[in-house]
């Protein structure tokens, strides 16, 4: 027997793709009821891959049931989850895929204001739970060039104006080191910190809104400082802390020994 096709001859197929998307048990739960909200008696398919194993059931509850059993190994924090629900005659249909990095969302009807509707909801929710739409992968390339910038650039100006100086222009340069120097060392300082907090403090920042996916208990929500452990937040703060210092004292002393 073969399937129903759609009657009308014609589909919305609308595809969108999220990052950082961090969903727990609840947020599983709902969003997957949303998924299938306008479709009559869906045709539901809850699945994972653990290992080499494929597992699928039409619940979330099921399929963690099914896998505790016959994968016991496989942690609570999944690698993958996908849903896929829709009516025998192909209509209406969503199909949802998240693994480690992203999620995937892919919606079709022969109604195309149900399918934008829908999608609209669904982007709706990720976005409540951390999504974007770029990949973070574009911020570490940012995150490294910016480094590389300032770290060079505090290194110019430390060194600059040493090499190829004749003895008058050192003494000259010695006695005008005491008026330049708070400036010039804090413009150094100032420099070689921004070029090594801004990379700390995006990488923390990062591990906070890192993607997440648990099917056996609810994430903790609110701003990515929130997210953070004790121990977390205590290394964030004193870290810098102990950074500007030890710059401070090493770029004072460069200076000196340079007679800057």
């Amino acid at each position: 027997m073969t399937t129903p096709t759609n009657p009308s001859g014609q589909q919305t197929d609308l595809h969108k793709i999220f990052y950082q998307c961090r969903l727990g048990k609840d947020d599983l739960e709902r969003m997957f009821t949303m998924a299938c909200d306008g479709i009559h008696l869906p045709d539901v398919k809850i699945s994972t891959v653990a290992g080499n194993t494929r597992f699928w059931k039409t619940t979330l509850q099921d399929l963690v049931a099914a896998v505790h059993s016959g994968a016991p190994e496989i942690s609570e924090t999944w690698t993958n989850l996908a849903l896929e629900a829709g009516t025998p005659s192909q209509e209406r249909g969503v199909k949802i895929t998240i693994d480690k990095e992203r999620t995937e969302v892919n919606v079709s009807g022969s109604d195309t204001t149900w399918a934008f509707g829908q999608i609209a909801r669904i982007e709706k929710f990720l976005v409540s739970r951390g999504a974007v739409f770029s990949s973070p992968r574009y911020e570490n390339t940012i995150m490294y060039i910016s480094l590389f910038f300032f770290l060079g650039l505090g290194t110019f100006l430390l060194v600059h104006g040493v090499d190829g100086e004749s003895a008058a222009d050192c003494i000259e340069r010695v006695k005008n080191s005491s008026r330049d120097a708070a400036i010039g060392n804090s413009l150094i300082v100032f420099t070689y910190a921004f070029g090594m907090l801004f990379p700390f403090y995006q990488i923390v920042k990062r591990k906070a809104l890192r993607a997440r996916l648990d099917v056996s208990a609810n994430l903790r929500t609110g701003s990515w400082w929130s997210r953070l452990s004790p121990a977390e937040k205590i290394a964030a703060i004193g870290i810098p802390i102990a950074a500007l210092a030890t710059l401070a004292a090493l770029v004072t002393a460069a200076n000196d020994l340079r007679g800057k």
